[in-house]
This record gives C-alpha cells, structure tokens and sequence, in this order.
C-alpha cells in the first residue's frame, strides 16, 4: 500500500511548491523514517507542522499540478518496434504556455513500467514548477 504514495524527496518538494492537502500518510522531516497515519477518511494536512512532510497518493499529488499549475498529464501504453515488447511513457501539456514535455528523450517508447513512469513524470513536475 505504502506504494500509493509519493517518495519522501517528492513530497518535500511539493511542500515547497505549497501543497497544503489533507494526506493519510506523513513522514517525519528528520529523516527517522516515522510514518504516521492520519484518521480515515478524513487525513489531515502534515505540511502545516515543521517536523512533518505530507505523504501525497500520486493522484493527489497530479491533481495539484494540474489545478495549480495548469499542468495536464497523460501516461500511454506503447509498443517497442524494435523488441515488440509493451511499455509506458509519459507526457506533460502545460496549458498556459502550450508547451509540451514527454518521456522520449529519457527513454524511448515502450521502456518504462508503469510505476517508472508515474515516478518520472512527477520528477518531471516538479521540475517545471521550480524553473517557472
């Protein structure tokens, strides 16, 4: 289940970028590795407390960007012409500035799992907000 969740370098990023969202999962900021869960289903919003760091869903997480940010994300199923094996990519459309990030440089078609890919494009995500 813990896989549902953000990594912990994601998640203090998003702290920083403002995120303020009820979470069900948080982690001490000292790096204890404490887990805390919140009551279900309401969570509770871990970012307003210093020793704390919110444990977004990814979905969570996504829904910021994309309310926030204006930053729309897509994962696709894709197969490798080289192999024919099944793989994912990622791609970004920031609506605001019509710009339009993917996967492709990183790896080509196909060559991410499905977890690689969300975990990519969030880093990506991330990435954006901070050179904005």
């Amino acid at each position: 289940m813990i896989r549902e969740f953000i990594p912990y370098e994601q998640a203090l990023a998003l702290k920083g970028l403002g995120f303020n969202k009820n979470c069900l999962m948080s982690i001490c900021i000292d790096g204890s590795d404490e887990y805390v869960k919140a009551d279900f289903p309401k969570g509770e919003n871990f970012n307003a407390f210093d020793l704390y760091v919110s444990l977004p869903l990814y979905q969570q997480a996504f829904k910021f960007f994309r309310e926030k940010y204006n930053l729309h994300i897509s994962i696709g199923h894709y197969r490798s012409q080289h192999d024919f094996k099944w793989g994912y990519n990622w791609s970004i459309q920031d609506s605001t500035s019509d710009k339009y990030y993917s996967s492709e440089p990183d790896a080509p078609y196909g060559e991410w799992e499905y977890e690689e890919a969300e975990l990519a494009r969030l880093i990506k995500l991330i990435e954006i907000v901070k050179t904005k």
